[in-house]
């Protein structure tokens, strides 16, 4: 079980960063005036233990999982969030399997 938890985590990473980027990408052409009030963030931005991207980074996860996303009707911006996020909740829960099968 832990096998299965460790794989889920480091594929649900790898397509969280995907996804990101693509979003990213898709804010920077589609939606420029976003993308500049969100601070221009890259994915080396939104990844670093950097203390001085950290107002980008949580600027990046409110504009995500608070809904303001959604808020610009482009399908392709929307889907793309969708699966970053569904990324992040894959390794969510790979991370409570893996605890639980530590554990257990």
């Amino acid at each position: 079980m832990a096998a299965i938890a460790v794989m889920t985590i480091l594929a649900a990473m790898a397509g969280s960063w995907l996804f990101r980027g693509l979003l990213l990408r898709a804010l920077r052409m589609r939606h420029p005036d976003v993308f500049s009030e969100l601070g221009r963030p890259s994915t080396l931005h939104l990844t670093s233990i950097h203390p001085r991207h950290g107002d980008m980074q949580i600027g990046f996860w409110k504009y995500l999982w608070g809904g303001s996303v959604f808020s610009r009707k482009d399908k392709r911006v929307s889907s793309l969030a969708v699966l970053a996020m569904a990324c992040d909740v894959g390794l969510v829960l790979g991370v409570l399997v893996l605890i639980g099968s530590a554990t257990g």
